[in-house]
């Protein structure tokens, strides 16, 4: 449910970014208030309280936003809180900033590795992804001991494991169909 709202609101404000040629200038608003939902957690959790007035969350996004941000992102952030959709306001400007990011020709890669990749490695990566996905891309790293060895990558919703659990995995479902078969 999340995701579809967070598409249909994105969605909207992307389409008026690209209408009015706006899209860097938008791009950059939403990652602003994105830096400050992110950093104010009182902020979010202000909006997303069931007790506080719908007019006084409208007053607060208002009187923090108002003359910092365009009218066309602040509307949607007053539209998303009358609609009742405030704790979907950070999945909104997510999935805004990666129609941006597509637009551009950027795509972000997560890869999760079983030990920390060295400055090289990481470097090897993302220079393989550019050549195999011909985008821009924006590396982000993390370390999962449970994989053992080797990595699993994800770019949008394709993942590649290419970890050791991950083969294992598969082997062992492989063994289990077997038996069954």
């Amino acid at each position: 449910m999340v995701e579809l709202v967070a598409k249909r609101y994105g969605t909207a404000l992307f389409e008026l970014a690209v209408e009015t040629n706006q899209v860097e200038l938008i791009g950059d608003q939403l990652k602003f208030i994105k830096e400050i939902f992110m950093n104010e957690k009182e902020f979010i959790r202000i909006l997303n309280h069931p007790k506080v007035v719908v007019d006084n969350k409208i007053s607060l996004v208002e009187n923090t936003f108002k003359g910092k941000i365009s009218n066309e992102v602040l509307g949607l952030l007053v539209i998303a809180i009358k609609k009742g959709r405030a704790n979907d306001l950070l999945d909104i400007i997510q999935y805004c900033l990666e129609e941006i990011d597509n637009l551009k020709g950027i795509a972000k890669a997560y890869v999760a590795s079983a030990t920390e990749l060295s400055k090289q490695q990481k470097e090897s990566i993302k220079n393989k992804l550019e050549q195999t996905t011909k985008r821009k891309i924006i590396l982000e790293t993390s370390v999962d001991k449970s994989l053992i060895g080797g990595l699993v990558i994800r770019i949008g919703d394709r993942i590649i494991d290419n970890s050791i659990k991950g083969k294992m995995n598969a082997i062992s479902k492989e063994l289990f169909a077997i038996q069954l078969g």
